[in-house]
């Protein structure tokens, strides 16, 4: 077989795939994997692309990127408090001096960063309220039109600032939809008070309904057993008859819970259906910061994967008043999220990475995925050959594959060292 990457055809020789035995040929016809068969070690054959044992895994999907708030960070000068209530204030100043076109920009490089490390799907919360308005909406559109054939964007409307607290968000959002959001976000503790966290999910169901849509709501960003949000999203999921069609992001708070609470939760979780996205990353920074011992911002990823609960993880911000650090690279991601969520056997490592792969292929509704035949050939070919080297960033390229089509990459640094003989002690670099 001769390989066109450009026209979805290709032959990926010599590359390892979790679950093998041994090094793999995999070769893709009009941008599905069409054959999968062990390495027969012969002559490379030309245009083939060469893996020499490195990974093959299945193409990132970012579950939770607020794309629209990226790369801010240097606009808020010195920043003394981390507390939710004072970022999303910051958030609000911030975004007075947004425009379209600096969306775009920001947004562009963002994302054309995170395809560079494997990333071919984003789930991305984009800000609907009235200090914006449809703005954010209107610029990732054309976002997505602009990655077309590199990237598949999802785009959730997400209230920041509220439903109740934020009287016209709720127009707002069903324009978002009507414009072409993906699903209607939400977020009940952005409220002022307990019955407003209630009314904010009883005025998303109704919008919901009136829209056909899924359903992406923040939950409990803190690991405070006081907020106790999930069990009322998975009640009210419950209730509206949405089954299946609800996500939630975060759900430190679980967490923190007594095990009765934290089982009941989770119990009402899966009979709800709800798909949860976790943030550790971010959420390590994020939270009651004020208390000992500290919380990890992982939520209880064990138990809800233990009920049957799909799990999938979120980059969530990349240096903007939420979280100064990030660039949206899931392989970073599972690994500073297994350390997180306590993850250390090779089964649980496996799941972390499972939880940006296939895991997170579910949670964001793609059909025919992974490294199998039958598949839309949308691949990351690493040169690291194990999955651990994969996760600790050890140097080598990796390369971007959308159906078929090698449409980015990125060259890491080269670990060196000085080569010294047998017995020699090396002085220190000071």
């Amino acid at each position: 077989m001769t390989s066109s990457s450009a026209s979805g055809n290709l032959l990926i020789t010599g590359a390892r795939v979790l679950g093998a035995d041994g090094p793999v040929d995999v070769a893709i016809v009009d941008g599905r994997i069409a054959s999968i068969e062990p390495a027969d070690g012969g002559d490379q054959l030309p245009g083939a692309l060469d893996a020499r044992g490195g990974m093959l895994l299945p193409g990132f999907v970012e579950c939770h990127f607020h794309p629209d708030k990226a790369l801010t960070r240097e606009r808020l000068g010195p920043v003394d408090s981390t507390s939710m209530r004072e970022s999303m204030e910051r958030g609000v100043r911030i975004k007075e001096g947004f425009t379209r076109d600096d969306i775009v920009q920001r947004a562009t490089r963002a994302l054309a960063v995170g395809v560079s490390h494997g990333v071919t799907t984003v789930v991305a919360q984009i800000d609907v309220d009235t200090s914006i308005g449809l703005m954010g909406i209107e610029a990732m559109l054309e976002v997505r039109r602009a990655f077309a054939g590199a990237l598949d964007l999802q785009l959730v409307a997400f209230p920041q600032q509220g439903v109740v607290s934020d009287p016209g968000a709720e127009d707002l959002l069903r324009e978002a939809l009507r414009l072409g959001a993906d699903a209607l976000g939400g977020g009940p503790t952005n409220e002022q008070s307990p019955d407003d966290y209630d009314e904010h999910l009883r005025r998303l169901f109704a919008i919901a309904a009136e829209f056909d849509c899924l359903v992406d709501v923040h939950v409990d960003m803190e690991e405070d057993p006081q907020q106790q949000t999930l069990a009322s999203v998975a009640r009210a999921t419950i209730a509206a008859g949405w089954h299946g069609r609800v996500r939630a992001s975060h759900c430190c708070a679980l967490a923190s819970y007594p095990q009765a609470l934290a089982d009941e939760t989770i119990a009402l979780v899966r009979e709800a259906g709800i798909q949860v996205c976790l943030c550790p990353m971010g959420n390590l920074l994020l939270g009651d910061t004020a208390h000992e011992p500290r919380g990890r911002g992982a939520s209880r990823p064990k138990a809800l994967l233990a009920a049957g609960v799909n799990v999938a993880l979120g980059t969530d911000n990349v240096n903007d008043m939420w979280f100064r650090f990030g660039r949206l690279d899931p392989a970073e991601l599972a690994m500073i999220s297994s350390l997180a969520m306590g993850m250390r056997t090779d089964r649980e490592v496996l799941d972390a990475v499972d939880m940006v792969t296939t895991r997170a292929a579910a949670y964001a509704g793609l059909t025919d995925y992974g490294v199998e035949p039958g598949a839309v050939a949308d691949l990351v070919l690493f040169e690291a050959t194990t999955i651990e080297d994969v996760l600790r960033g050890a140097p080598g390229s990796r390369k971007t594959i959308k159906g078929g089509r090698v449409v980015a990459g990125v060259d890491h640094h080269t670990w060196q060292g000085w080569p010294v003989a047998a017995g020699q002690r090396v002085a220190p670099v000071l």
